[in-house]
């Protein structure tokens, strides 16, 4: 299947045997060869198709390309699917690349910016034409804005021709003004006297007289579509009073009738039926008429002058002329209900069968004929117009196909209509309670932002998910919902290895926003294992394609947000406090309940490790009071708890709440929620459960290489070991050691600035000792924790914020301060941050001077 997708669309008709020669409008149209845009714009019946075919066999066979369109083509998706079919030569290397693109990311919203890609990936190095024929078809009005898009980028070497039966509703005013306009209306069709004599001779079987001959000249006037219907007459030799005589065409339906009149009924039958349809050839005609021989009954009709055309000789393809086809629409649409029902049905299926996909799901969608058509649309997963036919078919339909239902799901969250998702999700589950493919899609509301107890469900194998009876595309979304729920209980290998699994699948489909959501999620996981420099990287290369992925608005806008509230995640870590503030603030676009408590949780964290924990907790507040889904729950929340908790800020409903619910889901325990456990512990004197927990978290971060947790859980057991009493000197440089060695090299500080308290005690104990024996990065490493959390008793900064504050009153730039001290410029930022915060100022030339009042300086 497959082999003739498009094919009728993208070939042009074969040449007529029996043409006239039109002299003066052959001249007009090689002239018009030449300019960027030529309209060929004539009634039907006028010979344009047969016109601009004739010209172009002056032109070599791979200098233009032919596309015929149809009223289907008043759809985006549709128009431009054809339109790329047409020029995939031109397009070489860029087709597949172009494609993908197009699959995943076409709409309304980013046309301009499509249509500029689909320009610019265009190769032609000599003058290449392409002949859009029908253009009439074309009405809507988005599609011709398109198009228009379309006429203004037009390449240097490409010209186009447009063949329509009125004048398209495109701005033509720039080819004018440019003299590239060649517009060839009906009078140029018409034949001369001596044109038509010609053509008479052609095509006639009879000898005509001289009186029948200008009867039939003085009649059509000039009208080659009259002249066929005329002579296709029998009756055109009788007396003068009995022949007929018409005005303006308008008696082309009483002409067609005389013609089906003087045939048999098996040729009536044939042209009646196969004339409803696009083409007719061999095949589709043994199944519809088994005892009419094809061959013979078309050597028939030709031989009548049937008005009958050849479009592909090699397929033995035929078409009836525009003005017969009308008519014989109309007589099959007079056919009873039944009838016409089944023999639409038969062609459909013959049409599938023998690979004409777009001709065969024409006719299912006209039927209504949704299983079959569903069926064939989940075969053909690559078909090129896919996204169009899934758009079109109803939910309340897609419900009672599962693995269709699947790809309308994957639609509407590509989407973002995460309300059909949910009703979706809801209906199916309800429908098939017991499908394997339906339990598959259990915690998948957690990819829609809610729904966080689903995190205790045990995601399916990657086995199981294999052998699901459903497209990749699906398979590879459940892979990734299964990696979400890996991710939030903490299993990040195997959710790293699910992953792959949906990134693999998706190689074939390059779905956009599949490999989007599955590079964001991996960035999340590194940031989570503390392997932040490899977070960031897989961060910005995503960020680098995001705006190529041709995602309309809405979706550009999430996937945006998205993008900087991961980032400011990995900038918070490093206590990279500048940039967490500009990312985070570049998410602040969206007023999704989910997505805004997701910036407030940011937020909060933000002012929390800025020092400002009046802020922190009211930003909190307003997070707790409008969160939703996962947000709305004390496990999520206690990574904000945590910092109000060391602040002495947390009330005690909040603390007992936690434990009540703690207690009660052991199922969703994971090591941040066992964490703030530990740390109510420790703060309610509960020291051997605390270094219970933590030696516990300590044995499975290091078994799975969860670097951050190392060091939090360290951190903790440190903050314990303090307390007690004893000598635990060696516990705690070891513990420190430790921390610093899965630190230092992707600069993780805000777990530090948590427990700064701790760490100012530790060091003014062990300062000698830890010094002692460290390597160059965890001794660098070391002193900015010390600048970061030892504020001297007798001054409100650091020895290194006051350095800098030195700098600063020297007028040294940011950079000159990095270099001059061997930090980054981001380290700076982040001290002067933290000196405007202590100094309570908001510039440069008030902190220095605030510094001066204070004797700092």
């Amino acid at each position: 299947m497959g082999k003739h997708l498009s094919a009728n669309r993208v070939k042009a008709p074969e040449t007529l045997e029996k043409s006239v020669t039109r002299k003066s409008l052959a001249d007009k149209i090689q002239t018009g060869l030449q300019k960027k845009l030529m309209i060929l714009e004539a009634g039907a019946g006028h010979g344009k198709t047969t016109a601009i075919r004739g010209a172009l066999n002056q032109l070599p066979a791979d200098h233009w390309q032919w596309l015929t369109l149809n009223e289907d083509c008043n759809h985006l998706v549709v128009f431009w699917s054809y339109l790329i079919e047409a020029l995939k030569k031109q397009l070489g290397s860029m087709r597949e690349e172009l494609m993908v693109y197009f699959q995943t990311s076409m709409n309304p919203e980013n046309i301009e910016e499509f249509v500029s890609y689909l320009v610019n990936s265009l190769t032609l190095e000599t003058s290449d034409h392409l002949i859009l024929d029908d253009f009439h078809t074309i009405q809507n009005k988005e599609v011709l804005r398109s198009f228009e898009l379309f006429l203004e980028e037009l390449p240097e070497n490409l010209h186009v021709v447009i063949t329509t039966r009125h004048q398209p509703d495109v701005y033509l005013t720039k080819f004018l003004l440019a003299e590239q306009l060649q517009y060839i209306r009906e009078e140029d069709f018409l034949l001369s006297d001596d044109e038509g004599r010609s053509f008479i001779q052609q095509n006639s079987r009879e000898e005509l007289s001289q009186e029948t001959t200008r009867y039939l000249l003085e009649t059509a006037k000039g009208w080659i579509g009259g002249l066929k219907l005329l002579i296709a007459i029998k009756k055109i030799n009788q007396p003068q009073a009995q022949k007929i005589s018409f005005e303006n065409k308008i008696l082309s339906d009483y002409l067609a009738k005389e013609i089906l009149g003087d045939l048999s009924e098996e040729e009536q039958e044939f042209l009646v039926i196969s004339g409803y349809f696009p083409f007719i050839y061999p095949n589709l005609s043994q199944q519809i008429f088994p005892k009419t021989d094809f061959s013979s009954i078309i050597e028939s009709l030709q031989e009548k002058n049937l008005m009958i055309t050849c479009i592909d000789n090699e397929e033995q393809r035929y078409t009836f002329h525009p003005i017969l086809k009308e008519y014989l629409v109309k007589e099959f649409q007079s056919l009873p209900i039944q009838q016409r029902t089944d023999v639409k049905k038969q062609t459909a299926s013959v049409f599938i069968t023998d690979g004409y996909l777009d001709e065969g799901v024409a006719l299912l969608f006209e039927l209504g004929e949704y299983q079959p058509l569903m069926k064939l649309i989940v075969e053909n997963e690559q078909s090129f117009r896919r996204i169009y036919y899934i758009e079109q078919i109803p939910k309340e339909v897609a419900l009672t196909n599962i693995d269709f239902a699947f790809q309308k799901f994957v639609y509407y969250y590509s989407n973002l209509e995460y309300d059909n998702c949910y009703e979706l999700i809801d209906e199916l589950e309800t429908k098939y309670p017991d499908q394997k493919e339906i339990r598959a899609l259990s915690g998948i509301k957690l990819m829609l932002g809610s729904d966080y107890t689903t995190t205790s469900q045990t995601p399916n194998t990657i086995q199981e998910i294999e052998q699901l009876k459903l497209d990749d595309v699906s398979k590879a979304l459940i892979f990734l919902k299964s990696a979400m729920i890996l991710f939030f209980k903490e299993n990040y290998q195997q959710a790293k290895q699910f992953i792959e699994a949906s990134a693999k699948l998706n190689q074939k489909s390059k779905n956009n926003f599949l490999m989007y959501f599955n590079q964001t999620l991996l960035a999340q996981i590194y940031e989570e294992t503390g392997e932040l420099d490899k977070g960031l990287a897989i961060l910005t290369k995503v960020h680098q394609k995001l705006d190529g992925m041709g995602f309309n608005s809405k979706m550009r806008e999430n996937y945006q947000v998205s993008f900087y509230i991961t980032i400011t995640g990995i900038h918070l870590k490093q206590l990279n406090l500048e940039a967490a503030a500009e990312t985070l603030q570049k998410a602040n676009t969206n007023k999704h309940p989910h997505v805004r408590a997701s910036y407030l949780y940011n937020l909060a964290e933000l002012y929390y490790l800025s020092g400002d924990e009046e802020q922190g907790w009211q930003t909190f507040k307003e997070m707790e009071f409008g969160a939703t889904g996962s947000y709305s729950n004390p496990f999520t929340q206690s990574g904000i708890m945590k910092y109000a908790l060391k602040a002495g800020q947390l009330p005690g409903y909040y603390e007992e709440s936690f434990i009540e619910t703690f207690r009660q889901h052991p199922e969703l325990h994971n090591m941040a929620y066992q964490l703030f456990y530990a740390m109510i512990l420790l703060k309610r004197g509960d020291y051997q459960d605390c270094l219970q927990i933590t030696d516990q978290i300590l044995e499975k971060s290091r078994k799975q290489r969860i670097y951050s947790k190392i060091i939090e859980a360290n951190l903790l057991k440190l903050s314990v070991l303090l307390k007690l009493k004893g000598n635990h000197s060696r516990q705690l440089l070891n513990i420190y050691y430790e921390c610093l060695y899965y630190s230092s090299e992707n600069q993780i500080l805000n777990d530090f600035f948590l427990f700064r308290q701790e760490i100012e005690e530790l060091i003014k104990r062990l300062k000698t000792e830890i010094e002692a024996n460290l390597e160059p990065r965890e001794r660098a490493f070391h002193h900015k924790i010390i600048d970061l959390c030892c504020t001297s008793s007798h001054s409100l900064l650091t020895e290194r914020e006051i350095e800098i504050l030195a700098e600063m009153a020297k007028g040294l730039t940011n950079k000159a301060i990095a270099d001059k001290l061997f930090i980054s410029v981001a380290t700076v930022k982040t001290h002067i941050l933290n000196i405007y915060r202590k100094l309570e100022v908001n510039s440069r030339v008030t902190a220095v001077d605030k510094a001066k009042q204070l004797q700092l300086l």
